[in-house]
């Protein structure tokens, strides 16, 4: 008996706009951060920002290395570090390699979003959550396999391709 092809649908036609995941590496504890917005403006970015300095105390600096996109560069976004014990270094066009949270990206495209068929954002993003979960260490057992931890807590059979 001929085995037969999973297919994934074509997704050509997009009607839920775009998502945009803002993240951030503790260098530190090795734990990835991150939140959900559906605009990439100086404004979520500030938003953002926000979220992250409530994480740590305000007696602590905080260094963000990051690119040199516009809503980075925004006034209010600047005023908003001065103010609030916030360093930023922008790495040089091109060179977002020198940024240690690009390489982050990887694991979390690889088992959260490759081989995927999600219906929705919610979907996407609830995958996207398990998987920091994952990543993190928030597992019973430390050494807990991807496969097995994605079976354990998805409640559809169809989110990820094995």
């Amino acid at each position: 008996m001929a085995k037969r092809v999973e297919r994934l649908r074509a997704t050509y036609c997009r009607t839920g706009r775009v998502r945009h995941f803002l993240a951030a590496y503790d260098l530190e504890t090795g734990m990835l951060l991150g939140r959900f917005y559906s605009r990439k403006t100086w404004i979520e970015f500030l938003r953002f920002l926000r979220w992250l300095r409530r994480r740590y105390p305000q007696s602590e600096t905080l260094h963000i290395v990051m690119d040199n996109y516009s809503p980075h560069l925004k006034e209010e976004v600047w005023a908003w570090v001065r103010a609030n014990n916030v360093k930023f270094y922008l790495t040089p066009s091109n060179a977002s390699w020198l940024n240690r949270i690009e390489c982050q990206f990887t694991g979390l495209k690889k088992f959260a979003l490759d081989n995927s068929d999600y219906r929705s954002h919610k979907e996407q993003e609830q995958a996207i959550r398990r998987y920091l979960a994952w990543r993190n260490g928030r597992r019973a057992i430390a050494a807990e396999p991807w496969r097995s931890s994605l079976r354990k807590n998805t409640t559809s059979t169809r989110r990820v391709a094995a």
